[in-house]
Order: C-alpha cells, then sequence, then structure tokens
C-alpha cells in the first residue's frame, strides 16, 4: 500500500512543480491560495516521499510526523477545491487565465491539476494508502490551520486596507450578506473537511 502512496506523491510533486514552473511573477504563488497550498503540498509530497523511499529502504516504521504533514498537505488542497468550486463559481469570479503563466502554458490544464487532479490524488493516498502509518498526536489539528489562517487573515487585512488588489474579490460582491457569509463559510468548511479527514485517518 506504502508503495502506491509513494507513486502517487511523487506524482503530485511532478504535476504541481510542472505547473508552478510556468507561472508568470513567481511571488504569485504567495498572493493565491490555491497556488500556496499547492505549494505546500509540493514541499510535503517531496518531503514524505524522501522519508518512505528511506524507511522501505531501511526496512523501519515510517514517523508519524510523514502522515501529520500528508495530512496538512490533504486539508489544503481539499480546500482550495471547495472554495474554487462553490465560493468562485468554478473559477468564473476569479479565473485562471493564460495571464497567470508563461507563454504557451494552457491555464486550462493548470485549473485541472491544481483544482482537481492533485487534491484528488492526494485524498486517494490519504485514505486509501497510508493508513498503516498511525497518527494520533492531536497537534496535527492545531497545525493544519496555521497556512490556511495566516493566509486569510493577511489577506483580509491587505483587502481591507486597500493595500492591494484583491485576488479573489469577495468584497466586489453586489449582496453584502453574500460577502458576510462567504468570509464565514469559509474557514467553517476548512474546519468541516479537518475533521472529517481527522476521524476517517
Amino acid at each position: 500500500m506504502l508503495e502506491i502512496s509513494l507513486l502517487l506523491n511523487i506524482l503530485i510533486f511532478i504535476l504541481t512543480t510542472y505547473t508552478l514552473a510556468h507561472i508568470k511573477g513567481k511571488l504569485n504563488i504567495l498572493k493565491y491560495y490555491t497556488y500556496l497550498q499547492n505549494l505546500i503540498s509540493l514541499i510535503i509530497s517531496l518531503v514524505y516521499s524522501i522519508c518512505l523511499i528511506v524507511c522501505m529502504i531501511n526496512k523501519t516504521n515510517v514517523p508519524e510526523f510523514a502522515r501529520g504533514l500528508r495530512y496538512i498537505a490533504t486539508c489544503g488542497l481539499l480546500s482550495t477545491m471547495l472554495i474554487y468550486i462553490v465560493f468562485l463559481g468554478n473559477g468564473k469570479k476569479a479565473p485562471i487565465t493564460k495571464d497567470d503563466f508563461l507563454k504557451d502554458f494552457s491555464p486550462v490544464l493548470a485549473n485541472i491539476l491544481l483544482h482537481y487532479v492533485c487534491p484528488t490524488l492526494s485524498l486517494i493516498s490519504f485514505i486509501f494508502f497510508e493508513r498503516s502509518i498511525i497518527i494520533t498526536n492531536g497537534i496535527w489539528t492545531m497545525l493544519v490551520c496555521i497556512p490556511s489562517c495566516l493566509y486569510w487573515i493577511i489577506y483580509i487585512i491587505l483587502s481591507s486596507t486597500k493595500a492591494w488588489k484583491e485576488p479573489y474579490n469577495f468584497s466586489s460582491s453586489k449582496s453584502k450578506v453574500w460577502e458576510i457569509l462567504t468570509m464565514i463559510l469559509i474557514p467553517v468548511s476548512f474546519i468541516v473537511i479537518t475533521i472529517i479527514l481527522w476521524n476517517i485517518k
């Protein structure tokens, strides 16, 4: 089972690296939630894969932190997929365009890889092929929130002070109620994802 998990994580690493390498202006990776979470997933997939290979060679148990990191990555990727589909109208409110990427790289391909393929591969690996790695330390339920909390706190501050051009235009909604509801439902949905994954780990 872990061999399949290794292959899936190497695939996630390759696909994410391939896509993010074509982004025009690498600082945009930190500006957009999708790119940032996929970058975190890329790093975690690399660390996890190396750890898995070393443990397989030495025939030792895979440490808990390896799956703890995978928990963080999977929650982040599923959160980006949910936000993209539900709150951004499947990309209609904040589409990935060719302006985001270097010449001749398809934004349609980037959207498919970052919002659908990588989150799905991560979920499949986490649920079905990593179960032999026991994770019990509840601290992971706190650590998983750090990347998203930091991003959205900074997002709200920069948007409310008009310090940047808001990437997702939540505040431009004609309905103030929908704007407020969106900012509430995004963290709530993230919490629900983390709870569900923790309980089926």
